[in-house]
């Protein structure tokens, strides 16, 4: 049996490297887990996309055998992760009720009714790096790419000005969960959960026209309050880091390469290929954990055993050489990139039209009012995290 794995780090300065590295062992690589948890990552395209769809792979951590066996650390910090009651955990019917009850609340009217508000904040956030332009250079990340998710969410979930600084500070240890230790990951967890159950509890005394109070009627399926704190958490993590980390890869990958820049100022190429590309090249979710083979079978060369970890590798599957070019040609893809940073199948993102919307008028609104923007310097290390691919600043000048 092989015991030899590549230990991940979340603070590796090159998250595309470790990947590389991994795809070294072929498309199924062995791999470690800081604390201890021995899994498989899965880094081609083909074999990610085998997982996502065939039912013989499931996501509750029921099926993982180390977990039953007592392998894994009691105090390993992802485990919150693994045992929220959220759709990503879930299988079959369980699943497919907690994907009906979003469903029913987060409708395409939804979606539409938030383009204004995400055009509104899109302006305002330019308005304001226009007038500042003495103090460029300026972290592009920080001044516009958080804080454009931040406010769609905080206006799809009804959340007060006042309460943003507070929720950007939570999501963003969060999606560092990989690198913090014990106590810290598990005082993250609480702190999240009373801002939720707050929230849930304060849309049950007063309604609004928002997500949360959609979700707490329930008009199609009645969530418990974990499930909707789960649910609402869900929305934050997806909707936040991944939505920003995009935007600040994407217009990393076109001020890198200005020749596929100009088609889309010239209006030759639509903004929607370049999302498509971007997303396909650098993708902001570097990887999930996990997803369990419910039998013994092949994948991609390796013999699995029921109840293996699966880590779902995104970043690495979308530049598989075997499916795609290396480079960044949003010209080539023409909106056609095949790519999985929206996951596939039963668990494709239920918030990808969301994040569609904002990357679309963000890149547009950005490159129409700065046309002449150009990096100020490479960007930063990664942002510490095995979830999460994105630098922790990209600063630009115009």
């Amino acid at each position: 049996m092989m015991t030899e794995r590549i230990l991940l780090d979340p603070h590796s300065p090159d998250l595309r490297a470790q990947a590389e590295e991994l795809r070294r062992w072929g498309p199924v690589a062995p791999a470690e887990w800081p604390g201890g948890v021995h899994c498989w990552a899965v880094v081609g395209h083909a074999e990610l996309e085998t997982v996502l769809t065939d039912p013989r792979f499931a996501r509750s951590p029921e099926h993982w055998r180390a977990l039953r066996q007592g392998e894994v650390p009691p105090d390993w910090p992802m485990l919150a992760h693994l045992t929220r009651k959220w759709m990503l955990t879930a299988d079959g019917a369980a699943h497919r009720r907690l994907r009906r009850a979003v469903a029913a609340a987060f409708t395409a009217r939804r979606v539409e009714a938030l383009a204004p508000t995400v055009t509104r904040t899109v302006d305002a956030l330019l308005d304001g790096l226009e007038a500042g332009s003495r103090d460029w250079p300026v972290d592009l990340r920080a001044a516009y790419a958080l804080p454009l998710p931040l406010r769609t969410l905080c206006a799809l979930f009804g959340i007060p000005p006042e309460d943003q600084p507070e929720v950007l500070r939570l999501v963003g240890r969060a999606f560092s969960r990989s690198a913090l230790g014990p106590e810290e990951s598990a005082r993250l967890t609480r702190d999240i959960n009373a801002y939720l159950a707050d929230l849930v509890r304060t849309r049950a005394v007063a309604p609004g026209d928002d997500l949360v109070t959609d979700l707490l009627r329930g008009d199609s399926e009645r969530l418990s309050e974990a499930e909707l704190v789960d649910t609402l958490w869900l929305f934050l993590g997806a909707g936040f880091e991944t939505t920003a980390g995009a935007l600040v890869n994407t217009v990393h990958a076109l001020l890198a390469h200005p020749e596929e820049l100009a088609p889309a100022l010239s209006g030759r190429m639509g903004w929607d290929a370049v999302v498509e590309e971007g997303i396909r090249y650098d993708s902001s979710v570097y990887a999930l954990p996990f997803a369990f083979p419910t039998e013994d079978l092949e994948l991609g060369g390796r013999t699995l055993r029921g109840g293996d970890a699966l880590l779902l590798c995104f970043a690495a599957a979308n530049r598989d050489p075997r499916h795609g070019p290396r480079r960044f040609e949003p010209r080539r893809a023409g909106g056609r990139a095949r790519q999985l940073g929206f996951g596939h199948g039963p668990h494709f993102c239920v918030g990808a039209p969301l994040a569609r919307l904002q990357l679309r008028l963000a890149l547009a609104g950005l490159f129409e009012r700065f046309p002449g923007l150009r990096l100020a310097g490479p960007p930063a290390p990664p942002v510490p995290s095995l979830i999460t691919s994105t630098p922790g600043a990209l600063h630009v000048t115009w």
